[in-house]
């Protein structure tokens, strides 16, 4: 196990551009010791974050009030860009923190992952309720790239939703024309049929591209148990094809003792050439 009191990869200097990705979980009513209570976990979940000090954090499973608490706590060096699923923009959310230092938010997008990926709140291919996905392009104020995050979630029932949920996110990447980033809780393991889809896309796992892996290659999904080395990662940081991966790591880290999620964090530090 990491020191839970130092970062795994931690804040980086350009034109190194640290990803990050969590899945929040969100808030359901649970006693407060219980490890999957909101209010046992808040603290840690900013903790990991603002010692890691990401470039660019994707999150999901955040309800409104989640999100807006970690805003807070995250204070002003970080901006949200975040959109619930429902027609209205409302209700669980996914979506990225940016830091202001490095980037700058040139446009934000939302789409539905279904066959109207224009119309908020849709639903295809047997989803088990609405998904979305949520992007920003940015221009690193360092280096002056410009690049395009995104974060997603894909069904947790449906492989059918989620293969095309894939193939409809690797053509969003392509129609942008710019290096990219798609952060996303992918219920489905790395090597299946939607991360191969996005491959065919451009979009590829950076957890095969990298010059080093940080840590134990362990499961992104622990439930608050021991990590397994050699289990699934269903979450995780896929890049275009011309971003150069120099570090990736599944993050364990308890702050405080404290879980911050069911599911770990994952890092992955790219660049793109200017």
């Amino acid at each position: 196990m990491p020191d839970d009191d130092r970062p795994v990869i931690g804040a980086v200097q350009p034109p190194e551009v640290h990803c990050m990705t969590l899945n929040v979980r969100r808030r359901v009513p649970r006693p407060t010791g219980h490890p999957d209570a909101w209010e046992r976990r808040r603290d840690a979940v900013a903790a990991l974050v603002t010692s890691e000090a990401p470039t660019v954090l994707a999150v999901q499973e955040a309800l409104p009030t989640q999100a807006d608490e970690l805003t807070a706590a995250l204070g002003p060096r970080w901006e949200p860009v975040l959109v619930g699923r429902g027609v209205r923009g409302g209700g669980e959310q996914v979506g990225l923190f940016l830091d202001r230092e490095r980037l700058e938010v040139l446009e934000r997008r939302s789409w539905a992952l279904s066959r109207r990926p224009h119309r908020p709140g849709s639903r295809s291919w047997a989803t088990s309720f609405p998904r979305h996905a949520v992007a920003a392009v940015v221009r690193d104020r360092s280096t002056g790239t410009r690049f395009t995050a995104v974060a997603t979630h894909l069904d947790v029932l449906s492989p059918w939703a989620r293969l095309r949920s894939a193939e409809l996110l690797g053509r969003i990447v392509r129609d942008r024309g710019l290096p990219g980033v798609v952060m996303a809780d992918w219920n489905s393991p790395a090597g299946s049929a939607p991360w191969r889809a996005l491959a065919d896309a451009g979009v590829v796992d950076s957890w095969s591209r990298a010059s080093r892996q940080v840590g134990d290659p362990v499961g992104t999904y622990p439930h608050y148990a021991e990590p397994r080395v050699g289990g699934r990662r269903i979450d995780g940081v896929l890049v275009t094809t011309d971003a150069t991966v120099d570090r990736v790591a599944v993050d364990v880290r308890r702050p405080g003792g404290v879980w911050p999620s069911d599911h770990a964090a994952v890092h992955a530090v790219v660049r793109w050439a200017s």
